[in-house]
């Protein structure tokens, strides 16, 4: 009986020692498993998403288990300890304050990442992650992207608002969809010419004033931000027929002919701009969204028969048509106030400057849609075109005086006085001789200046529209 107790104590006592060690072993596992972060944002944020109290620890096991994290708006300063969310295939770091991104070289799964609005300097450590689908590095301060190099299956590619100059990389990821280089004082567009799978594409606020390059993306290009630029010619855009949206604020254009085949066009930015004539958009049925404000718009007869997306979104209303500061007469009885109501438009009235119509040939002359009779039709001569400067004048502000023993006119308007003799290619202008290359004409008692004079004495905006013979006068803005 002795020896029984005995060996059964032994037993005991042996039990409770490998009790011990396995509490010991397991607690030391513990302790080498859990995650230690330096940015407590960071790490409040790990526990939000994994459920997990303050005094409980954050072990490698569960970051392993974690396959998307959205992070974005956190305040978190250093990424120090996602490097062990080795499965991650989702981190969106969107507006933080992340300078150094080193931690992240040990996510190879990863396939969307958003690093836009850090304080970034380089992405090069992030050469290793070749399964990269998307990057979004855009408002850092990166100067160059050619890591991207590295990542064979990059479709989109988000990198504005940098200090890039050079793209050249961009020509070694042929199934890019997607590109966004805003605002980066780049020198050579060049190489988006060879990404002909390219889908959306924004260029916005760069000093391109060729879009020659974008020709040979007729076979993809969908969506193309072009705002903010130096375009004048919009030619090379015309044979991009499946072109969904353009954006093309801020710019110098005046003509949109080339516009005029993009059938699939819906929505249509050209804010900021000197279009004057409209008459192109007429076969562009499907465009429901079309921002015009700040043109020389005088005429919106040519889309009398679209339907424009005016909508309530959150009880404030969303206009599909904007057409405020431009030269439409919206006096509350004319043909543009009824088709501006008719299209549910923006355009108020206090917002519209004044535009004259003269007609080349015809004795009606038109400021807005008021008509006026002139004793003398406007004409052209060798090549220039002439208008009645009373008329013209006046309309513009300005005090008009003749001379007849002098044959010469005189012009004041805001401190400039300027005399024109009939029959002189030069005017006196404040004491100065300002030469032109037609004289001032008389013609049955009317005196006629050329067109020229109007733009650059008077400083108003002139066009002219071949098809109707229309001489435009736009006073200045």
């Amino acid at each position: 009986m002795k020896k029984v107790i005995t060996g059964l104590l032994l037993m005991l006592v042996i039990s409770l020692g490998l009790s011990g060690q396995a509490s010991a072993d397991q607690a030391s596992l513990e302790a080498s498993s859990k995650i230690s972060f330096h940015d407590e944002k960071l790490e409040q944020a790990i526990r939000q998403i994994l459920d997990k109290n303050e005094d409980e620890a954050i072990t490698k096991q569960e970051m392993e288990s974690l396959t998307d994290l959205n992070l974005a708006f956190k305040g978190i300063k250093s990424v120090q300890g996602l490097q062990y969310a080795t499965n991650l295939t989702n981190l969106n770091l969107y507006l933080n304050e992340i300078a150094d991104i080193e931690p992240l070289a040990a996510l190879k799964q990863i396939r969307y990442l958003d690093l836009s609005y850090n304080q970034i300097d380089s992405i090069g450590v992030l050469s290793s992650l070749k399964n990269l689908e998307s990057l979004t590095v855009n408002g850092n301060n990166l100067t160059s992207i050619d890591v991207v190099k590295h990542f064979p299956r990059l479709n989109e590619l988000g990198a504005g608002a940098n200090h890039i100059t050079d793209i050249q990389v961009l020509t070694t990821l042929k199934d890019l969809t997607w590109l966004k280089l805003n605002d980066n004082p780049i020198a050579n567009f060049e190489p988006i010419s060879k990404l002909t799978k390219i889908i959306n594409l924004d260029l916005e606020n760069n000093k391109i004033s060729d879009l020659k390059l974008l020709k040979p993306l007729s076979k993809s290009l969908m969506n193309l931000h072009i705002g903010g630029n130096q375009i004048t010619d919009l030619n090379a855009l015309e044979g991009l027929s499946l072109l969904r949206s353009l954006y093309a604020e801020n710019n110098q254009i005046k003509v949109i002919t080339p516009l005029r085949k993009l059938t699939n066009l819906e929505v249509l930015n050209l804010n900021n701009n000197l279009v004057y004539d409209l008459e192109p958009l007429r076969s562009l049925k499907k465009i429901s969204n079309l921002y015009l404000a700040n043109n020389r718009i005088w005429n919106i007869e040519p889309i009398s028969n679209h339907r424009f997306d005016t909508h309530f979104d959150t009880g404030a209303i969303r206009y599909g048509l904007d057409l405020t500061g431009n030269y439409l007469d919206l006096r509350n009885t004319t043909k543009s106030y009824m088709l501006l109501n008719k299209l549910a438009g923006d355009g108020h009235p206090l917002n519209q400057l004044k535009a004259q119509r003269l007609v080349i040939g015809s004795t009606t002359a038109y400021v807005g849609e008021s008509a006026f009779k002139l004793s003398t039709a406007p004409f052209i001569v060798s090549q220039r075109t002439y208008v009645p400067v009373r008329f013209v004048s006046e309309r513009l502000g300005a005090n008009v005086a003749w001379n007849q023993s002098k044959k010469e006119v005189t012009i004041v308007k805001d401190g400039k006085t300027i005399r024109w003799v009939v029959d002189k290619k030069t005017a006196n202008v404040n004491g100065k001789t300002v030469a032109f290359d037609t004289p001032l004409l008389l013609k049955k008692g009317t005196t006629f200046v050329p067109v020229r004079f109007v733009s650059e004495l008077l400083e108003s905006s002139v066009e002219y529209i071949p098809s109707s013979k229309s001489v435009l006068i736009f006073e200045k803005k």
